[in-house]
């Protein structure tokens, strides 16, 4: 008895050319985290400078130091967060270039929380000019202690921020769902009608059986059976 090869798997088709959409993005990522490092860096840098001039305009203040322990925090907590975004965001860009769904969502958590945070930041840069810091007081001086622009630099660094993790997050969406992964599984080419096939010696198991055509009457039979006549 002979059976039948099973017909094999059908493979998923090799992955094509990397979307532009995808490509496109993680440029963007790897932008977005070289502009933010740069940004923390020169925020070390301008926070020397901001001290030195603060505290030459409130010498003798008592509570001068506590606003020189925020800003230097601020500062230092701001390059440590650019680093980790950073290597966060290398991380993501390489995964995403190869398909990986589960860097596909945490960008998008990632492109959330970034325009929140950014939507934040313009929230308290939009407190902070809003009133004018009264003449002789610590916050005027502090004010007068920064940069002229750096307000204004610190906007246009959070609405591109905004911009740049929205225009992320569309483009991850919309890149098809093949590429990371969200395909149908295997199937078999064709269905299997007769998994076990004979040579013709027997029957079919899943076939009805075969039914013996009836004998036909022989007069020599008739003839032996009836031996006194």
């Amino acid at each position: 008895m002979s059976y039948a090869v099973p017909t094999p798997i059908v493979a998923a088709p090799p992955a094509g050319r990397r979307p532009v959409s995808v490509a496109t993005a993680v440029a963007l990522l790897w932008a977005m985290a070289a502009a933010g490092l740069t940004y923390a860096i020169g925020m070390v840098a301008v926070t020397v400078g901001v001290v030195a001039r603060f505290r030459d305009a409130v010498a003798g203040s008592d509570v001068a130091d506590n606003f020189v322990a925020v800003m230097w925090l601020v500062a230092a907590l701001a390059l440590v967060l650019s680093l980790l975004v950073t290597a966060l965001f290398v991380v993501l860009g390489i995964a995403l270039r190869r398909g990986s769904r589960l860097g596909r969502g945490i960008t998008l958590g990632v492109c959330v929380l970034g325009v929140l945070a950014g939507c934040g930041t313009l929230a308290i840069l939009a407190a902070q000019r809003a009133g004018d810091a009264a003449p002789g007081t610590l916050s005027e001086a502090l004010n007068s202690a920064y940069p002229n622009g750096w307000i204004v630099l610190n906007v246009v660094v959070a609405v591109a921020q905004v911009v740049a993790y929205l225009v992320v997050g569309l483009l991850v969406l919309a890149t098809p769902r093949g590429f990371f992964g969200h395909s149908a599984s295997s199937e078999w080419a064709t269905p299997q009608t007769n998994p076990f096939v004979t040579g013709g010696s027997e029957p079919d198991q899943f076939s009805d059986p075969a039914v013996s055509p009836k004998s036909t009457s022989n007069p020599e039979d008739e003839f032996w059976s009836r031996p006194n006549e």
